[in-house]
C-alpha cells in the first residue's frame, strides 16, 4: 500500500491528541448528555477542578460531590454577608435570609458525606443525599418568593447550585446504575 506524501502532510499537520483515547471526564461527559444535564455543563462543572483530568469514575463522582459542597459554602457566606449588613427593621428580610442561610449551611456535610460514600461505593446513599441537596434551591426560592429583590438575588445563587447538584446526582446514578 502506497503512502502519498499528500496523506502524510494533512496527518501531520492534525494534533495528536485527536488520535488518542477519551478521557473518563470526556466519556462521562458525553455519557451523561443523553441525562438531564448537557456535556458543556458537565464539563464546565468539573473543569474548575484539575483533579478531574485524571480522576476515574468513582473520583469523578467525588469531586463532583465536593464541588457541590465548595459552592454550597460559599453561598452560605454571602447569604451570611447579606443578613449581617441587613437592617433589623426587614423581619421578612431577615427570614428569608436565615431560612437560605440555614438550608445551604445544613446541605455542606451532606454533600460531604455524599463524597465519602461514593469513594466506599455506596451509590444508592450518595444519591439519596444528592436528591435532598437538589431541593435546597426549590426551597429557598420558595422562601423567598414575597422579596421580590431578594428572590432575584437568591435565584441567581439557586440556579447555579441547581447545576452543580444536577451534575453530581447525574454521575452517581450513572455509576449506580452502570457501572457500579
Amino acid at each position: 500500500m502506497e503512502i502519498s506524501l499528500f496523506s502524510v502532510i494533512l496527518l501531520s499537520s492534525y494534533p495528536l491528541s485527536i488520535f488518542a483515547a477519551p478521557s473518563k471526564l470526556d466519556q462521562l461527559c458525553n455519557l451523561l448528555g443523553g441525562s438531564y444535564i448537557s456535556p458543556q455543563l458537565c464539563h464546565s462543572i468539573l473543569d474548575s477542578d484539575p483533579r478531574s483530568f485524571t480522576a476515574d469514575l468513582n473520583g469523578l463522582g467525588i469531586i463532583a460531590s465536593i464541588i457541590a459542597a465548595r459552592n454550597a459554602t460559599i453561598i452560605a457566606a454571602d447569604i451570611q454577608l447579606l443578613l449581617s449588613n441587613s437592617s433589623s427593621s426587614d423581619i421578612n428580610r431577615e427570614m428569608v435570609l436565615t431560612t437560605c442561610l440555614k438550608l445551604y449551611t445544613d446541605v455542606v456535610p451532606m454533600l460531604n458525606s455524599a463524597a465519602k460514600s461514593i469513594e466506599v461505593k455506596n451509590y444508592s446513599a450518595a444519591e439519596t443525599m444528592l436528591d435532598v441537596a437538589m431541593k435546597v434551591p426549590t426551597n429557598c426560592d420558595n422562601a423567598a418568593i414575597q422579596e421580590t429583590s431578594l428572590w432575584s438575588l437568591l435565584n441567581h445563587y439557586d440556579a447555579g447550585f441547581t447545576y452543580v447538584v444536577y451534575v453530581a446526582h447525574a454521575i452517581a446514578a450513572y455509576i449506580e446504575r452502570y457501572a457500579g
